[in-house]
Order: structure tokens, then sequence, then C-alpha cells
């Protein structure tokens, strides 16, 4: 019985002979002390087809620099006799022909990514009209437990289908950047293409419908709060009641511009002002007030301060679907301790950005006697002036990591956290399945505390800094698109103007970097050099060798992650 010898070179690659099956003629087995299958020849010549590996591919690093690709790669000899039509070689994931230009001559090379992990099979298939013979040699892809990630751009076609049948818009895609192929997520680390292991593919453009997608949701879903109140806008609904609300016949429960609450004048809702508005903060004065008063006439409970997640789409829907100098909109809800808020980044017609709070509330606690405080640029809010009484009843999640930041609230370090990753992963997402994992509970995803500070920094100080809305924006899709996938645990650090991602394996490092108050894991590079936790290294397969020969090769290999 032919044998499998495991041999380590001086290179200490692994070096392994597999044995020859031939058959011929029709695939009429018998058994064969020499481990060959033949069948007696009919009308084809004989053929037979033997593969062997002849170099294993080194252990994959946990971070890629400047590292040779060939180091990584597996070679196997393969050879062939009688009058062979065709010959490949395949695994699982790929079929190698001598067309390839991974075949030279008798050697057949084989990429990382066109490996599976861990110990494997090649078969070497030759073939000739109804004859075929096929020979086997092992591989091993040893990769590392906990490795950087590589973010990598891929179309979604699943998202692309959906946008294409439900988008209210035309040319969706298009006005998103169509397939976005460069951004700090992308940009900031790559690796070489023929990795495999260690990419996250992502659609940045399509990802936004996961977004844009909450308002068809929720206009089906509660259309009285939702579609109903959009599409009143601008037209003669004639229901007595709708037009009241408009008019302002009756004392609202919130003031329209042209109104004064010293006066009792609720005043009314001015369509020509709204839809030639210039800026999303004068469109939010006149449909923010419409918002709270509809609720309060047409709903049977009124403005709800917990509905942060169904007034955010409606006011981003109502503006860029009612406003007509080009306004761009993006509202998503945030959790307070007790009370919900949202959220609102606007593009103006002249180009300007601005990030506003977003209130609940028809009268917020927040509110002085100079504001109302419905919809304040973010460095004008309550919530975040130590002097205002909505400041000590609520803790926000853009105090967090701030120095101006008191303790309020019974939440803990960890808590605290959590809601500040919420609000950053909410940006690409607000409504989910019940079921469904929330960026910001406890799961597979991990955020640094040096990256989730700076995140919410840029947050607080938008109206005051260089940021660009997109940069944030496509870290929240890659966020909640990690917190999606729950069988694998991610880690993301570094900052928002060079953000980084790995994954780990052992699920108690998620719970560490989550508590990690101090910031020793802020410098998670580190960690992955320090850590690649491979189950076996080649100097254990080494030392196993030593002095001993092996019959199967399967009991000593590189086990991967």
């Amino acid at each position: 019985m032919k044998r499998r010898h495991l041999l380590l070179g001086t290179t200490g690659l692994l070096t392994a002979l597999a044995g020859c099956n031939t058959i011929t003629g029709n695939n009429k087995d018998t058994d064969s002390p020499n481990n060959t299958t033949e069948t007696t020849p009919t009308n084809s010549a004989d053929i037979s087809v033997n593969i062997s590996t002849s170099s294993q591919p080194g252990q994959l690093p946990p971070i890629w620099r400047n590292h040779s690709i060939e180091d990584f790669q597996a070679q196997f000899q393969v050879e062939t006799s009688g009058n062979v039509e065709s010959v490949n070689v395949s695994n699982e994931k790929v079929q190698i022909g001598p067309d390839s230009s991974q075949w030279n001559d008798n050697t057949v090379t084989v990429h990382p990514g066109q490996m599976k992990k861990g110990e494997q099979e090649f078969t070497a298939t030759a073939s000739s009209g109804s004859a075929e013979a096929q020979d086997t040699a092992p591989a091993v892809k040893s990769t590392p437990g906990n490795y950087k990630v590589d973010v990598v751009p891929q179309r979604n076609g699943e998202l692309r289908n959906q946008i294409s049948q439900n988008s209210l818009e035309d040319n969706y895609l298009e006005k998103r950047g169509g397939f976005i192929t460069s951004d700090p997520v992308i940009d900031n680390y790559n690796s070489h293409e023929q990795l495999g292991f260690n990419k996250f593919a992502i659609d940045l453009a399509a990802y936004e419908w996961r977004h844009d997608n909450d308002y068809i949701d929720l206009a089906e879903a509660q259309p009285t709060e939702v579609k109903n109140f959009v599409d009143s806008i601008g037209t003669d609904t004639g229901n007595p009641d709708i037009e009241a609300i408009k008019s302002g016949d009756e004392v609202p429960a919130a003031i329209y511009p042209n109104g004064s609450m010293a006066e009792r004048r609720g005043g009314n809702f001015d369509f020509e002002q709204f839809s030639n508005a210039e800026t999303v903060g004068e469109a939010l004065d006149w449909v923010h007030p419409y918002l709270f008063n509809w609720n309060a006439k047409m709903t049977n409970d009124g403005p709800v301060s917990t509905e942060d997640a169904l007034y955010a789409p409606t006011l981003e829907r109502a503006i860029e679907q009612n406003t007509n100098q080009g306004l761009e909109v993006h509202a998503w809800d945030v959790e307070t301790l007790g009370h919900g808020t949202g959220l609102i980044y606007g593009k103006n017609a002249d180009g300007t950005e601005e990030l506003r709070f977003m209130e609940t509330v028809s009268a917020p606690v927040t509110a002085t006697a100079d504001d109302n405080q419905l919809h304040p640029l973010i460095e004008d809010s309550g919530y975040l002036d130590p002097e205002n009484d909505g400041f000590q009843e609520y803790w926000h999640p853009l105090r967090f990591g701030w120095e101006k930041d008191e303790d309020t609230s019974p939440l803990d370090f960890s808590s605290k956290k959590a809601r500040a990753v919420r609000t950053i992963g909410e940006m690409a997402n607000t409504l989910y399945h019940e079921d469904a994992p929330h960026p910001g509970e406890p799961g597979s995803v991990a955020p640094t505390t040096e990256y989730v500070v700076d995140f919410i920094e840029k947050l607080r100080n938008f109206n005051q800094n260089d940021t660009d809305f997109r940069t944030l924006y496509n870290q929240s899709k890659v966020l909640e698109k990690m917190v999606m996938d729950e069988d694998t645990n991610h880690v993301i650090y570094g900052d928002t103007e060079n953000p980084q991602y790995a994954v780990v394996e052992d699920d108690s490092l998620i719970e560490e970097v989550w508590e990690d108050s101090s910031g020793e894991y802020d410098d998670f590079n580190q960690f992955l050099r320090d850590n690649p936790e491979y189950s076996m290294s080649v100097d254990d397969v080494d030392a196993s060798l030593e002095g001993e020969e092996m019959n199967d090769f399967s009991q000593q290999v590189l086990a991967g992650a």
C-alpha cells in the first residue's frame, strides 16, 4: 500500500507526496493493494494522472505588510500518461486547467483565496472520451484566528434589486455614487487581492437603502402618521381637520414661525415659505410644528416622545419630497435615557452642511423663553448645556467621552458606550426586527473606546469642523453590516480618519473591548501582531515531525481558523 510522506524542507515549507490512481475505460471500481483502481480498457487507451503537493503555503499573517503572495500559495505537480484529452485540478472553490496562467508545465499554483480554511484536498482529473482518472493531494491553509480586515467594494445584487423595484427616486444609485470604490473604510488598509480570508465586502451606495427603506416600511405600517402626513403637504386634502391644522384656526400643540405663544396665536403652515426654504433649518421651522400639530389632531395619542424612530424618516421624506431648492436630509433616532430624540443632517441649497437635534415633543424640557428647542443646531442644544434642565434630566449619547460630561444618570461606562455606539450604528438603519441584533447591544461587534469617543466628538462638533458627513455615514454602514454578521467577532478601532477593522476568535475579547475604559485595546494593531492565535504553529509541526514518519497527513496539519 502506498504511503503519504510528510517532509520538512530547509525553507520550512511542508511537502506531501500523494499516491497515483489510475482509471481506464468504464469506471468499474475494484480493490487493489497498491491503492490504485483499474478497469479493463474498452475502446480507449489507458490513462492515468498523478498529483503531488510540492509546497504548502506558509501561515498567513494577521496584518498584511509588504509580504510576498508567493509565500502563501500552494503548489502541486501534475503528471499524466496515456492519451489524455483534458486535465484539471480542482477543489470546492476553483477548477484550474492547463490554459490558466496558474498552470506552468507540470506545476499548478493555487492562490490563498482559492483555498478553504484548514486541511483540504485537491483533485486532479484526467479524461479521454468516457474514461476518467483521478488522484488527490492534500493542502493546508493556515489562517490566524485574529486578523486585520480588508474592507473591499462589492456590488450587492439583492439590495440593488430591491432598490430597482421599490425606490421612490429615479436614478437612486447614480445619485449616491453608483458604485463606490474609494472611501476611507476601503482605502486605509489594503491586502493582496488573492488572500481571500480577510476580506469584508460592502456596497456602500446600495447600503443606503437600509436607511432609506425605513420610510417605505413605516408608510405602509403606520400610514396616518407617516405617508398621509407627507402627502398632505402642499395639497388641498378636502379634509377640514387637516386644513384646520394648516391654517392654525385652533391653538396648536406647536407654534408656526408666523405665530406667537405669548399672544396665543398659533400662526399657519405657509407652504410657499416651506417649499422655498434654502436651508434644512428653515424647512424644519415649518414642517416640524406641522408634524406635532398633525399628531395631536389626527392620532389618538398625539406626539409621543419615544416615537423618534417614526418622526425621523417622516421629517426627512417631508422635506426632500416637498421642497424645491435641492435640500438633502438624513435623519435618524437617538435613544436618551427615557426620552427619544434624533439627529438631522442637512445639506443646504448653497452646499453648506449642518447637524441638528430633533425633538419628539412640542414642549421639550430644554426649551427656553427665547428658543423652543425643537431642532436646534447641535451646539445650541440644552442637552449639551450644563446649565439647562435637560442636561441634568437626560443623559445624551453625544456626551460620551466629553470633558464637560457630568454623572447625571445611573448609567455605567459600558451602558453609556453602548448608547453612543447605537447612535453611530442607527445612522445606517433604524428599524430592526425584534429578534435581529442591534448596534450597541452585547453581541459580536466591539468598537474600541478611542474610536467611539472620536466618532461622537465629530458629531458633537460637526458644525464647527470640516468633517465630511458621508465619511461618517459610510463607517456607520460598515458597523451596521458587521453587527448583522453574528457568526463573526469584529473589533472596530482607529479613528474616523483612519477606521480599521479586525476579526477575533475569542468571544470574551469582545466583552473586554466593550468594557475597556482605560484604552488598553485602542492600539489593536499591536494586539493582532502579538496574538495571531494560530491553532497550530509551524514550530509545533516541526517538533511533532522530528524522527517520525507519518502515514496519515490529516493527523498533522495546521488547523485553519
